[in-house]
Formats: C-alpha cells, structure tokens, sequence
C-alpha cells in the first residue's frame, strides 16, 4: 500500500484566497515553497534528477479523489521521483505512496469569473500554486483528471514553460493545454502572475485562459502525446494506444454518465482508468453508480407516472367533452324537429 504520506496543514489558513489580494497570494505561496523544500530537502538524493530538485506537482479537491488516487498510481508505477499534492476545499488524500506529500491549501477563487465560464472551470485557479515552488529547479504539473502511461520522467528536464497544443481550442491563435505542463519556477514570474491575476481576463473562465495570456507561446511546445485529450481519439482513432499521458476531458470517467453520443466509442479508455483503482475504490464507484442509477430511475419513473396522469387528466377531458357535444348536438337535432313540428303544423 506504500507509506504514509506527510500531511501538512497550515495554521490558520483561510478556505480561499481571492485572485485580487496580491499579497496574501505571494505571502501564502512564500510559505508553500519553505514547506515543500524541507520535505524535498529531506529526501536527499530521492529528490534530485541529474542533480536538481525536481518533483511532480497535482492540485485536488474530494470531487476528483478517485481520479487523483489513480493518477498517483499510475505516476508512481513508472516514476520514482517524489509527488506532492495539494489539497483544497477541507480534502483529506487517503494516498499511501512512497516519497509522496500532502500539503492542504485553500482555493484561489475569482469573482469575476464566477458569473461565466463552464462550470467546472470556475476553481481551477487553485492550480497556480504551481508558480509557488522557486526553490525548486523543475517540476511537472498533472491535472486531476489525468493518466500516465509511459515514463515522462524526461520533462522535468530543460527548462522555462513546457505545454502540448490544445488541439480542440476554437482561439485564433494556438493555445496550449494547462492539464499538464512543466515548470521551472523563479520568483519574479510568481510575482508577475499574481500580480497580473486581479485584472486578467480568461477566455474560458478558467486558468487555461489566463495562463495562456500570461504566458504566451510556451518556450517548448510538447507533442499531442504528453497532454493527449480524450476526445482527440474520434478525430485519430489509436493515438491514446500511444500517448505518455491520457487527459480525460470533458467526461470523467468516475462519472456513469455520458456528455455526448461519442463518449461510448471511448469507454475502452476508461476501462484504462479503472485498472489504476482499488478493491475499495472500486466498490465504491460500483456502488455509487448504483445509488445514480436507481436514483435516476425513480426520477424517470416518477416523471412517467406525471406524464400518464396527465394523459389520463387529458383522455378523460376529451371523453367529456366528446359526451357534452353529442349531448348538445342531441340536444340541437331535438330542437330542429320541434322547430319542423311547428312548421308542418302552422302549413
């Protein structure tokens, strides 16, 4: 099952940070960066890659547990290098991996993207912790929703902003993926960022928008393959057979169900996901699924039920309208034969 991970909490820390308060952000991110260097630090040479300190970097919340929980897996089964998670919204990791780390964090929110934007990317800004770590000479940053297939140990080597094209961007311009991206921290860029995040505007709602804005073109773009969305495998059928890193967007595949017809042409790659879980895990997502399903069915069953009732409601007003008009009609056929009686009589 692997160690026990270090789980550090803050003292004192706040549920979320605005995007506006600039300093409390720098303040917050100075104390990551001291944390994450005494735990690096203590692992001395399981550390270090070619002599710098390096490590892989994920950010969640309990609604992505299952998929971090997989991805740490499957990370961990192709890489020895340590990984640090940040926990936010009060998650608690129940992950049991060698080197691995735990620090709780609070959420970087931002009001003004609140309001659009899908809503599953309204409090991925949390994500920009990732500039904390100066300390640090490179690290990679996986989302949640990821699954490493092949080593990538080699992208925690160079150096800048490394990211894969998001092949699905209806931008002008390219536009690269924030899933996953590697980072070699300094301290005037955190400062530039945290800086730059109170006025920055995103063209999704969400931090893909405002770091590609910030950023710009990437200093080296990484192929389809490092960062390779699950919906690209419609428009290239196999390539996730070789991909290093499968993105599960926009589908999780804890979720039962589907967002678009195509998502059941994709469900081999989420059989993929599964084998990364646990006995456990995978008891509870069974069982999950069942509670949805069933809850599902009663709300489909009670809608019929609404629906067959008012049809009756409906049938039964049509029967009683068809019996008042041949009562009228009746009633009118009775009035014209008096009417001709009258008329043979007055003749």
């Amino acid at each position: 099952m692997g160690a026990e991970p270090l789980a550090i909490t803050a003292g004192d820390m706040p549920d979320t940070i605005d995007a506006s308060a600039t300093d409390d952000l720098i303040a917050f991110s100075q104390h990551l960066d001291r944390t994450a260097t005494a735990w690096l630090d203590g692992l001395g040479a399981g550390a270090r890659r070619d002599g710098r300190r390096v490590f892989y970097l994920v950010v969640g919340t309990e609604d992505y547990a299952l998929g971090i929980a997989a991805l740490v897996r499957s990370l961990r089964a192709r890489s020895t290098l340590p990984i640090l998670v940040l926990a936010a919204g009060g998650w608690k990791p129940q992950l049991r991996e060698e080197r691995l780390a735990v620090i709780h964090v609070p959420e970087i929110v931002k009001r003004d993207l609140e309001a659009w934007g899908a809503p599953r990317f309204r409090r991925t800004l949390t994500k920009l912790w990732a500039f904390s770590f100066v300390s640090a000479d490179r690290l990679v940053f996986l989302d949640g929703d990821c699954l490493v297939r092949q080593p990538i140990d080699d992208l925690l080597d160079g150096d800048g902003f490394a990211a894969a094209p998001d092949l699905l961007s209806n931008q002008p311009g390219p536009v690269f993926n924030s899933g996953v991206f590697a980072l070699s921290p300094d301290v005037s860029t955190r400062r530039a960022l945290f800086q730059f995040l109170p006025g920055a505007r995103s063209f999704d709602g969400g931090d893909q928008g405002i770091l590609n804005t910030f950023i710009g073109a990437p200093a080296h773009w990484l192929p389809a393959c490092d960062n390779l969305l699950r919906t690209y495998e419609h428009a290239m059928p196999g390539a996730a057979g070789t991909a290093r890193i499968v993105h599960y967007t926009a589908k999780k595949p804890w979720h039962p169900d589907t967002e678009t017809e195509g998502d059941r042409a994709l469900i081999a790659l989420d059989d993929a996901w599964t084998e990364h879980l646990d006995r456990d895990e995978l008891m509870a997502l069974v069982g999950e699924w069942r509670r949805r399903t069933a809850a599902a069915e009663i709300a489909t069953n009670a809608a019929l039920a609404r629906l067959e009732a008012e049809i009756i409601g409906q049938r039964n007003q049509v029967r009683r309208l068809c019996r008042n008009g041949l009562a009228l009609g009746g009633l009118v056929a009775l009035l014209q034969l008096a009417l001709f009686g009258v008329w043979l009589l007055a003749a």
